[in-house]
Protein backbone atom coordinates (compact mmCIF):
# COMPACT_ATOMS: atom_id res chain seq x y z
CA UNK A 1 0.00 0.00 0.00
CA UNK A 2 1.16 3.59 -0.43
CA UNK A 3 1.83 6.53 1.44
CA UNK A 4 -1.31 8.17 0.01
CA UNK A 5 -3.75 4.99 0.34
CA UNK A 6 -2.09 4.78 3.67
CA UNK A 7 -3.58 8.09 4.76
CA UNK A 8 -6.88 7.34 3.05
CA UNK A 9 -7.58 4.77 4.92
CA UNK A 10 -6.66 6.57 8.26
CA UNK A 11 -8.50 9.42 7.19
CA UNK A 12 -11.70 6.64 6.47
CA UNK A 13 -11.35 5.36 10.43
CA UNK A 14 -12.07 8.73 11.59
CA UNK A 15 -14.05 9.95 9.26
CA UNK A 16 -15.73 7.65 6.70
CA UNK A 17 -17.46 10.44 4.92
CA UNK A 18 -13.97 12.50 3.95
CA UNK A 19 -12.16 8.89 3.67
CA UNK A 20 -14.83 7.97 0.91
CA UNK A 21 -14.17 11.38 -0.81
CA UNK A 22 -10.92 10.95 -0.88
CA UNK A 23 -10.95 7.28 -2.44
CA UNK A 24 -13.32 8.22 -4.92
CA UNK A 25 -10.96 11.06 -6.52
CA UNK A 26 -8.04 8.70 -6.24
CA UNK A 27 -9.55 6.64 -8.59
CA UNK A 28 -11.14 8.99 -10.54
CA UNK A 29 -7.72 10.50 -11.06
CA UNK A 30 -5.86 6.80 -11.63
CA UNK A 31 -8.52 5.90 -13.88
CA UNK A 32 -7.85 8.73 -16.63
CA UNK A 33 -5.82 7.44 -19.33
CA UNK A 34 -4.55 9.47 -22.78
CA UNK A 35 -4.10 8.53 -26.15
CA UNK A 36 -1.78 5.28 -26.85
CA UNK A 37 -0.54 6.92 -29.70
CA UNK A 38 0.72 9.61 -27.37
CA UNK A 39 3.04 7.71 -25.32
CA UNK A 40 6.19 6.82 -25.40
CA UNK A 41 6.32 3.06 -24.60
CA UNK A 42 7.54 0.41 -26.97
CA UNK A 43 4.66 0.39 -29.48
CA UNK A 44 5.60 4.36 -30.41
CA UNK A 45 9.70 3.72 -30.25
CA UNK A 46 11.12 5.04 -33.33
CA UNK A 47 8.18 6.95 -34.29
CA UNK A 48 8.82 10.65 -35.43
CA UNK A 49 6.11 12.76 -34.15
CA UNK A 50 6.98 16.45 -35.04
CA UNK A 51 4.87 19.34 -34.56
CA UNK A 52 4.85 20.86 -38.00
CA UNK A 53 3.04 23.47 -40.04
CA UNK A 54 2.27 22.05 -43.58
CA UNK A 55 4.74 24.62 -44.78
CA UNK A 56 7.69 22.71 -42.67
CA UNK A 57 6.42 19.74 -43.25
CA UNK A 58 6.65 19.92 -46.95
CA UNK A 59 10.07 21.99 -46.87
CA UNK A 60 12.43 19.14 -47.13
CA UNK A 61 9.95 17.03 -48.73
CA UNK A 62 8.75 19.17 -52.05
CA UNK A 63 11.47 18.54 -54.48
CA UNK A 64 12.71 15.25 -53.32
CA UNK A 65 9.00 13.79 -53.57
CA UNK A 66 8.56 15.26 -56.98
CA UNK A 67 11.60 14.02 -58.27
CA UNK A 68 11.05 10.32 -57.03
CA UNK A 69 7.55 10.08 -58.20
CA UNK A 70 8.67 11.79 -61.91
CA UNK A 71 11.26 8.90 -61.78
CA UNK A 72 8.39 6.06 -60.84
CA UNK A 73 6.17 7.89 -63.44
CA UNK A 74 8.80 7.13 -66.14
CA UNK A 75 9.65 3.85 -65.38
CA UNK A 76 7.35 2.29 -63.00
CA UNK A 77 4.42 0.34 -65.27
CA UNK A 78 1.40 0.93 -62.16
CA UNK A 79 2.61 4.69 -61.38
CA UNK A 80 2.30 5.73 -65.32
CA UNK A 81 -1.00 3.92 -65.88
CA UNK A 82 -2.61 5.03 -62.45
CA UNK A 83 -1.45 8.79 -63.44
CA UNK A 84 -2.88 8.57 -66.90
CA UNK A 85 -5.84 7.06 -65.37
CA UNK A 86 -6.55 9.82 -62.99
CA UNK A 87 -5.95 12.84 -65.59
CA UNK A 88 -7.62 11.03 -68.23
CA UNK A 89 -11.13 10.93 -65.16
CA UNK A 90 -10.16 14.30 -63.74
CA UNK A 91 -10.09 15.88 -66.86
CA UNK A 92 -10.57 14.22 -70.11
CA UNK A 93 -11.32 15.77 -72.74
CA UNK A 94 -11.62 19.32 -70.61
CA UNK A 95 -13.90 21.04 -68.37
CA UNK A 96 -15.51 23.27 -70.29
CA UNK A 97 -17.93 26.28 -68.94
CA UNK A 98 -21.69 26.81 -70.11
CA UNK A 99 -22.24 30.78 -70.06
CA UNK A 100 -25.41 31.49 -67.95
CA UNK A 101 -27.02 35.06 -68.57
CA UNK A 102 -30.99 36.02 -68.55
CA UNK A 103 -30.00 37.64 -72.23
CA UNK A 104 -29.48 35.37 -74.82
CA UNK A 105 -27.45 37.93 -76.92
CA UNK A 106 -25.16 38.22 -74.52
CA UNK A 107 -24.80 34.93 -73.13
CA UNK A 108 -24.18 33.36 -76.86
CA UNK A 109 -21.52 35.67 -77.32
CA UNK A 110 -19.64 35.26 -74.43
CA UNK A 111 -19.64 31.31 -75.00
CA UNK A 112 -18.55 32.37 -78.77
CA UNK A 113 -15.71 34.64 -77.71
CA UNK A 114 -14.57 31.54 -75.05
CA UNK A 115 -15.13 28.92 -77.27
CA UNK A 116 -12.68 30.71 -79.90
CA UNK A 117 -9.76 31.56 -77.62
CA UNK A 118 -9.96 28.27 -75.80
CA UNK A 119 -9.66 26.22 -78.91
CA UNK A 120 -6.67 28.25 -80.86
CA UNK A 121 -3.22 28.46 -79.74
CA UNK A 122 -3.14 29.65 -76.47
CA UNK A 123 0.06 27.94 -74.50
CA UNK A 124 2.64 26.85 -77.51
CA UNK A 125 1.15 24.43 -79.38
CA UNK A 126 -1.65 23.15 -76.84
CA UNK A 127 -5.52 25.03 -76.78
CA UNK A 128 -6.44 25.56 -73.38
CA UNK A 129 -8.03 22.08 -72.90
CA UNK A 130 -4.06 20.64 -73.68
CA UNK A 131 -3.20 23.13 -71.87
CA UNK A 132 -5.35 21.75 -68.63
CA UNK A 133 -4.33 18.44 -69.45
CA UNK A 134 -0.84 18.95 -68.59
CA UNK A 135 -1.43 20.77 -65.72
CA UNK A 136 -3.76 18.62 -64.33
CA UNK A 137 -1.32 15.98 -64.58
CA UNK A 138 1.52 18.07 -63.45
CA UNK A 139 -0.30 18.48 -60.35
CA UNK A 140 -1.22 14.70 -59.43
CA UNK A 141 2.96 13.75 -60.17
CA UNK A 142 4.58 17.11 -58.86
CA UNK A 143 1.54 18.27 -56.14
CA UNK A 144 1.52 21.58 -58.20
CA UNK A 145 1.50 23.71 -61.12
CA UNK A 146 1.36 26.97 -62.18
CA UNK A 147 -0.31 29.06 -65.14
CA UNK A 148 1.27 32.46 -66.03
CA UNK A 149 -0.92 34.78 -67.82
CA UNK A 150 0.01 37.48 -70.55
CA UNK A 151 -0.90 39.56 -73.22
CA UNK A 152 -1.39 37.82 -76.83
CA UNK A 153 -2.35 39.11 -80.19
CA UNK A 154 -5.78 40.23 -78.88
CA UNK A 155 -5.25 42.03 -75.72
CA UNK A 156 -4.70 41.27 -72.44
CA UNK A 157 -4.68 37.45 -71.14
CA UNK A 158 -4.30 35.94 -74.37
CA UNK A 159 -1.73 33.85 -73.78
CA UNK A 160 -0.88 31.18 -71.18
CA UNK A 161 2.46 29.55 -69.80
CA UNK A 162 2.92 26.54 -67.70
CA UNK A 163 5.17 26.46 -65.13
CA UNK A 164 6.05 23.11 -62.78
CA UNK A 165 5.84 23.16 -59.11
CA UNK A 166 10.11 22.66 -59.40
CA UNK A 167 10.15 26.13 -61.09
CA UNK A 168 9.30 27.97 -58.32
CA UNK A 169 11.67 29.17 -56.05
CA UNK A 170 11.29 26.71 -52.73
CA UNK A 171 14.92 27.81 -51.79
CA UNK A 172 13.66 31.52 -50.78
CA UNK A 173 11.79 32.02 -47.90
CA UNK A 174 12.48 34.81 -45.51
CA UNK A 175 10.39 37.36 -42.86
CA UNK A 176 10.08 40.91 -43.28
CA UNK A 177 9.73 44.13 -40.87
CA UNK A 178 6.11 44.86 -42.34
CA UNK A 179 5.17 42.06 -41.87
CA UNK A 180 4.95 40.69 -44.95
CA UNK A 181 7.01 37.25 -46.25
CA UNK A 182 8.01 35.07 -48.66
CA UNK A 183 7.08 31.21 -47.88
CA UNK A 184 8.71 28.72 -50.52
CA UNK A 185 8.98 31.31 -53.07
CA UNK A 186 5.33 32.61 -52.49
CA UNK A 187 5.11 36.01 -51.56
CA UNK A 188 2.54 36.95 -48.80
CA UNK A 189 1.37 40.39 -47.26
CA UNK A 190 0.69 41.18 -43.73
CA UNK A 191 -3.03 40.02 -44.45
CA UNK A 192 -2.18 36.70 -45.72
CA UNK A 193 -2.94 38.01 -49.02
CA UNK A 194 -0.49 36.30 -52.19
CA UNK A 195 1.19 39.13 -53.92
CA UNK A 196 3.84 37.20 -55.99
CA UNK A 197 5.49 34.34 -56.97
CA UNK A 198 9.39 34.14 -57.14
CA UNK A 199 9.68 31.54 -60.62
CA UNK A 200 12.55 30.36 -62.40
CA UNK A 201 12.41 31.37 -65.90
CA UNK A 202 13.39 27.78 -67.14
CA UNK A 203 13.60 24.16 -65.11
CA UNK A 204 16.47 23.65 -62.77
CA UNK A 205 16.92 20.15 -64.00
CA UNK A 206 16.41 21.70 -67.77
CA UNK A 207 19.21 21.13 -70.32
CA UNK A 208 18.88 24.91 -71.03
CA UNK A 209 18.90 27.06 -68.04
CA UNK A 210 19.27 30.65 -68.87
CA UNK A 211 18.57 32.43 -65.34
CA UNK A 212 21.86 31.60 -63.62
CA UNK A 213 19.51 30.40 -60.46
CA UNK A 214 18.33 33.58 -60.18
CA UNK A 215 14.35 33.60 -59.69
CA UNK A 216 12.07 36.54 -60.50
CA UNK A 217 8.85 37.72 -59.26
CA UNK A 218 5.52 37.72 -61.26
CA UNK A 219 2.57 39.19 -59.67
CA UNK A 220 0.28 37.02 -58.40
CA UNK A 221 -2.84 39.29 -60.26
CA UNK A 222 -1.19 36.90 -63.12
CA UNK A 223 -0.49 33.81 -61.60
CA UNK A 224 -2.71 30.62 -61.09
CA UNK A 225 -1.52 28.38 -58.62
CA UNK A 226 -3.16 24.92 -58.99
CA UNK A 227 -2.64 22.69 -55.85
CA UNK A 228 -4.37 21.13 -53.42
CA UNK A 229 -4.46 22.57 -49.71
CA UNK A 230 -4.75 20.33 -47.30
CA UNK A 231 -3.75 21.86 -43.83
CA UNK A 232 -5.01 25.47 -43.22
CA UNK A 233 -2.28 28.46 -44.05
CA UNK A 234 -0.24 25.78 -46.65
CA UNK A 235 1.71 27.49 -49.23
CA UNK A 236 2.34 24.76 -51.68
CA UNK A 237 1.11 21.10 -52.50
CA UNK A 238 2.73 17.50 -52.40
CA UNK A 239 2.74 15.43 -55.26
CA UNK A 240 -0.59 13.10 -54.82
CA UNK A 241 1.50 9.45 -55.04
CA UNK A 242 3.80 10.92 -51.67
CA UNK A 243 2.40 8.31 -49.75
CA UNK A 244 2.77 5.15 -51.84
CA UNK A 245 5.36 6.12 -53.86
CA UNK A 246 7.87 3.93 -51.61
CA UNK A 247 5.54 1.01 -52.22
CA UNK A 248 5.31 1.46 -55.80
CA UNK A 249 8.97 1.12 -56.10
CA UNK A 250 9.45 -1.93 -53.82
CA UNK A 251 6.48 -3.71 -56.01
CA UNK A 252 8.84 -3.04 -58.75
CA UNK A 253 11.69 -4.35 -56.62
CA UNK A 254 9.68 -7.79 -55.89
CA UNK A 255 8.42 -7.96 -58.99
CA UNK A 256 12.13 -8.16 -60.78
CA UNK A 257 12.95 -10.42 -57.98
CA UNK A 258 10.28 -12.88 -58.93
CA UNK A 259 11.15 -12.71 -62.65
CA UNK A 260 14.55 -13.91 -61.60
CA UNK A 261 13.30 -16.70 -59.29
CA UNK A 262 10.99 -17.65 -62.47
CA UNK A 263 13.77 -17.88 -64.40
CA UNK A 264 16.02 -20.52 -62.26
CA UNK A 265 13.11 -22.52 -61.38
CA UNK A 266 13.12 -23.23 -65.50
CA UNK A 267 16.44 -24.38 -65.47
CA UNK A 268 17.23 -27.59 -64.70
CA UNK A 269 21.35 -28.44 -64.73
CA UNK A 270 23.23 -31.77 -65.05
CA UNK A 271 26.62 -31.71 -63.83
CA UNK A 272 28.58 -34.19 -65.55
CA UNK A 273 32.25 -35.49 -64.44
CA UNK A 274 34.19 -36.61 -67.18
CA UNK A 275 36.77 -39.53 -67.06
CA UNK A 276 40.01 -39.53 -65.71
CA UNK A 277 42.19 -38.46 -69.18
CA UNK A 278 39.25 -37.54 -71.26
CA UNK A 279 39.91 -34.19 -72.93
CA UNK A 280 37.12 -31.39 -73.49
CA UNK A 281 35.05 -31.61 -76.18
CA UNK A 282 36.08 -29.70 -79.25
CA UNK A 283 32.61 -28.59 -80.33
CA UNK A 284 32.94 -26.88 -76.11
CA UNK A 285 36.38 -25.59 -76.95
CA UNK A 286 35.21 -24.23 -80.00
CA UNK A 287 32.23 -22.31 -78.87
CA UNK A 288 34.53 -21.01 -75.49
CA UNK A 289 36.82 -19.35 -78.34
CA UNK A 290 34.46 -17.78 -80.00
CA UNK A 291 32.73 -16.17 -77.09
CA UNK A 292 35.97 -14.89 -76.23
CA UNK A 293 35.70 -15.82 -72.33
CA UNK A 294 35.09 -18.52 -70.06
CA UNK A 295 31.74 -20.03 -69.15
CA UNK A 296 30.85 -18.93 -65.91
CA UNK A 297 29.93 -21.68 -63.37
CA UNK A 298 28.23 -19.00 -61.29
CA UNK A 299 24.95 -19.10 -63.43
CA UNK A 300 22.98 -21.60 -64.47
CA UNK A 301 20.38 -21.73 -67.71
CA UNK A 302 17.82 -23.86 -68.95
CA UNK A 303 19.38 -27.21 -70.55
CA UNK A 304 22.75 -26.33 -69.79
CA UNK A 305 25.66 -29.08 -69.19
CA UNK A 306 28.86 -28.27 -66.88
CA UNK A 307 32.02 -30.17 -67.49
CA UNK A 308 33.91 -30.83 -63.95
CA UNK A 309 37.26 -31.83 -63.42
CA UNK A 310 38.14 -35.52 -62.61
CA UNK A 311 37.73 -36.59 -59.08
CA UNK A 312 34.57 -34.03 -58.77
CA UNK A 313 31.37 -35.29 -57.66
CA UNK A 314 28.50 -35.48 -60.19
CA UNK A 315 24.68 -34.11 -59.51
CA UNK A 316 21.81 -32.42 -60.63
CA UNK A 317 20.07 -29.17 -59.63
CA UNK A 318 16.32 -28.72 -60.01
CA UNK A 319 15.59 -25.60 -58.41
CA UNK A 320 12.23 -25.57 -56.56
CA UNK A 321 9.68 -23.89 -58.01
CA UNK A 322 8.26 -20.10 -57.24
CA UNK A 323 4.81 -19.35 -55.21
CA UNK A 324 3.39 -16.81 -53.45
CA UNK A 325 4.18 -13.76 -55.05
CA UNK A 326 1.55 -12.99 -57.06
CA UNK A 327 -0.76 -12.95 -54.63
CA UNK A 328 1.12 -10.49 -52.62
CA UNK A 329 1.99 -8.26 -55.56
CA UNK A 330 -2.20 -8.03 -55.89
CA UNK A 331 -2.69 -7.21 -52.65
CA UNK A 332 0.17 -4.28 -52.16
CA UNK A 333 -0.72 -2.72 -56.33
CA UNK A 334 -4.30 -2.68 -54.68
CA UNK A 335 -3.39 -0.80 -51.51
CA UNK A 336 -1.51 1.45 -53.63
CA UNK A 337 -4.92 1.86 -56.39
CA UNK A 338 -6.88 3.27 -53.51
CA UNK A 339 -4.91 6.32 -53.68
CA UNK A 340 -4.81 6.76 -57.18
CA UNK A 341 -7.00 4.61 -59.68
CA UNK A 342 -9.45 1.40 -59.98
CA UNK A 343 -6.87 -1.66 -59.63
CA UNK A 344 -8.60 -2.69 -62.56
CA UNK A 345 -8.36 0.57 -64.55
CA UNK A 346 -4.36 0.78 -63.16
CA UNK A 347 -3.03 -2.86 -64.11
CA UNK A 348 -5.65 -4.12 -66.79
CA UNK A 349 -6.22 -7.56 -64.54
CA UNK A 350 -10.06 -8.19 -64.44
CA UNK A 351 -9.39 -11.72 -62.93
CA UNK A 352 -10.43 -10.97 -59.75
CA UNK A 353 -13.48 -8.68 -60.75
CA UNK A 354 -17.07 -9.55 -60.60
CA UNK A 355 -20.11 -6.93 -60.87
CA UNK A 356 -20.73 -5.58 -57.60
CA UNK A 357 -16.45 -5.17 -57.26
CA UNK A 358 -16.32 -3.68 -60.50
CA UNK A 359 -19.46 -0.67 -58.95
CA UNK A 360 -18.20 -0.09 -56.22
CA UNK A 361 -14.89 1.24 -57.19
CA UNK A 362 -16.35 3.10 -59.81
CA UNK A 363 -18.77 5.17 -57.09
CA UNK A 364 -15.46 5.13 -54.94
CA UNK A 365 -13.32 6.82 -57.84
CA UNK A 366 -16.44 9.44 -58.62
CA UNK A 367 -16.04 10.75 -55.31
CA UNK A 368 -13.05 11.28 -55.59
CA UNK A 369 -13.21 12.56 -58.60
CA UNK A 370 -16.48 15.48 -57.27
CA UNK A 371 -13.19 16.64 -54.66
CA UNK A 372 -10.70 17.37 -57.05
CA UNK A 373 -12.82 18.91 -59.92
CA UNK A 374 -15.10 20.91 -57.55
CA UNK A 375 -12.69 21.70 -55.09
CA UNK A 376 -9.41 22.36 -57.13
CA UNK A 377 -9.74 22.04 -60.51
CA UNK A 378 -12.46 24.39 -61.35
CA UNK A 379 -12.15 26.69 -58.58
CA UNK A 380 -7.94 27.14 -58.67
CA UNK A 381 -7.97 26.95 -62.69
CA UNK A 382 -11.02 27.08 -64.67
CA UNK A 383 -12.90 29.70 -62.98
CA UNK A 384 -10.04 32.27 -63.02
CA UNK A 385 -9.84 31.61 -66.68
CA UNK A 386 -13.07 32.42 -67.48
CA UNK A 387 -13.49 35.75 -65.18
CA UNK A 388 -9.94 36.37 -66.91
CA UNK A 389 -11.12 36.10 -70.89
CA UNK A 390 -14.63 38.00 -69.60
CA UNK A 391 -12.37 40.94 -68.61
CA UNK A 392 -11.07 40.36 -72.23
CA UNK A 393 -14.05 40.08 -73.93
CA UNK A 394 -15.54 42.91 -72.24
CA UNK A 395 -12.59 45.01 -73.03
CA UNK A 396 -12.80 43.95 -76.88
CA UNK A 397 -16.86 44.18 -77.29
CA UNK A 398 -17.11 47.08 -74.98
CA UNK A 399 -20.10 45.47 -73.56
CA UNK A 400 -20.07 45.45 -69.68
CA UNK A 401 -22.61 42.92 -69.37
CA UNK A 402 -20.08 40.16 -70.19
CA UNK A 403 -18.73 40.90 -66.51
CA UNK A 404 -21.81 39.59 -65.57
CA UNK A 405 -21.96 36.56 -67.39
CA UNK A 406 -21.97 33.22 -65.06
CA UNK A 407 -21.08 29.73 -66.08
CA UNK A 408 -21.50 26.25 -65.40
CA UNK A 409 -19.27 23.22 -66.30
CA UNK A 410 -19.64 20.53 -68.58
CA UNK A 411 -17.25 17.40 -66.94
CA UNK A 412 -15.64 14.54 -68.48
CA UNK A 413 -18.22 11.57 -69.17
CA UNK A 414 -17.89 9.28 -66.13
CA UNK A 415 -18.01 5.45 -67.54
CA UNK A 416 -19.88 3.44 -65.74
CA UNK A 417 -19.65 -0.45 -64.89
CA UNK A 418 -24.01 -1.21 -65.94
CA UNK A 419 -24.90 1.30 -68.20
CA UNK A 420 -28.48 -0.03 -68.72
CA UNK A 421 -29.68 0.35 -64.50
CA UNK A 422 -27.43 3.87 -64.22
CA UNK A 423 -29.33 5.25 -67.06
CA UNK A 424 -32.92 3.84 -65.59
CA UNK A 425 -31.73 4.99 -62.35
CA UNK A 426 -30.83 8.53 -63.61
CA UNK A 427 -34.57 8.70 -66.11
CA UNK A 428 -36.27 8.70 -62.67
CA UNK A 429 -33.84 10.77 -60.26
CA UNK A 430 -34.86 13.39 -63.31
CA UNK A 431 -38.52 12.44 -63.80
CA UNK A 432 -38.78 12.57 -60.19
CA UNK A 433 -37.24 16.37 -60.07
CA UNK A 434 -34.59 15.42 -58.00
CA UNK A 435 -31.99 16.38 -60.80
CA UNK A 436 -32.27 18.34 -63.50
CA UNK A 437 -31.87 17.20 -67.49
CA UNK A 438 -29.59 20.24 -67.65
CA UNK A 439 -27.25 18.81 -64.77
CA UNK A 440 -27.20 15.16 -66.20
CA UNK A 441 -26.35 16.38 -70.04
CA UNK A 442 -23.78 18.74 -68.21
CA UNK A 443 -21.94 15.35 -65.76
CA UNK A 444 -21.56 13.90 -69.75
CA UNK A 445 -19.93 17.59 -71.10
CA UNK A 446 -22.89 18.43 -73.08
CA UNK A 447 -23.99 21.69 -73.70
CA UNK A 448 -27.81 21.35 -72.74
CA UNK A 449 -28.83 24.50 -74.67
CA UNK A 450 -27.21 23.53 -77.63
CA UNK A 451 -28.02 19.86 -77.38
CA UNK A 452 -31.94 20.19 -76.71
CA UNK A 453 -31.80 22.90 -80.00
CA UNK A 454 -30.44 20.02 -81.71
CA UNK A 455 -32.71 17.66 -80.32
CA UNK A 456 -35.36 19.99 -81.98
CA UNK A 457 -33.92 20.49 -85.39
CA UNK A 458 -33.91 17.10 -85.91
CA UNK A 459 -36.89 16.16 -84.75
CA UNK A 460 -38.35 18.94 -87.60
CA UNK A 461 -36.05 16.85 -90.13
CA UNK A 462 -38.02 13.32 -89.10
CA UNK A 463 -41.23 14.72 -88.86
CA UNK A 464 -40.95 16.68 -92.61
CA UNK A 465 -39.82 13.40 -93.59
CA UNK A 466 -43.19 11.73 -91.82
CA UNK A 467 -40.55 8.92 -90.34
CA UNK A 468 -41.89 6.99 -86.74
CA UNK A 469 -38.39 5.83 -85.56
CA UNK A 470 -38.39 3.68 -82.80
CA UNK A 471 -35.69 6.13 -80.89
CA UNK A 472 -38.39 8.81 -81.03
CA UNK A 473 -40.03 8.89 -77.86
CA UNK A 474 -42.80 10.98 -78.66
CA UNK A 475 -44.17 8.37 -80.93
CA UNK A 476 -42.83 5.12 -79.42
CA UNK A 477 -42.48 3.95 -76.43
CA UNK A 478 -39.32 2.09 -75.17
CA UNK A 479 -41.04 -0.84 -76.11
CA UNK A 480 -42.08 -0.34 -79.56
CA UNK A 481 -45.70 0.70 -78.55
CA UNK A 482 -47.35 3.58 -80.08
CA UNK A 483 -47.03 6.71 -77.42
CA UNK A 484 -49.88 8.55 -77.52
CA UNK A 485 -48.45 11.53 -75.64
CA UNK A 486 -50.99 14.08 -74.58
CA UNK A 487 -50.77 17.62 -76.75
CA UNK A 488 -48.52 16.10 -80.20
CA UNK A 489 -51.07 12.79 -81.43
CA UNK A 490 -54.62 14.75 -80.89
CA UNK A 491 -53.91 17.65 -83.04
CA UNK A 492 -53.34 15.67 -85.82
CA UNK A 493 -56.02 12.99 -85.31
CA UNK A 494 -58.38 16.07 -85.22
CA UNK A 495 -57.15 17.02 -88.57
CA UNK A 496 -57.29 13.18 -90.01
Amino acid sequence: MGVGRWIDAAIAEVSPAAGARRMAARVAVEGIRGYDVAGNGRATKGWQRRTQSADAANAKALLKASAAVQDLVRNNKYAAAGVRQMVAAAWGDGIAPMAVHPDPVVRQLAQDDWDRWAEGKVSGEKDWYGHGKVCTRGWYVGGESLTVWKAGADGPDGKVKGYEGEQLDAGKTEMRTDGSRIIQGVEFNADDDRLAYWLFRDHPGGLVYSSAFRSSSFSAEFVDHLYEEERHGQARGISRLAPVALTLRDIADIEDAKRLQEKVSACVALIRQRAEGQGVSPLTREVEEQSGREPSHQTIRPGMVLDLAAGETAHSFTPPPSQGGVDFIRQQVAAVSAVMAPYHAMTGDVSQANYSGLRASFLSQWNLLDDDQQNVLIPLMCKPAWRRRMRAAALEHGDRRLLDVRCTWALPVRRQADPIKDLMAEIMEVRAGLKLLSRSLAERGINAEEHLNEIQRLNAIIDACGLALDTDPRRVTDSGVLQAAAGYLAPRQAAA
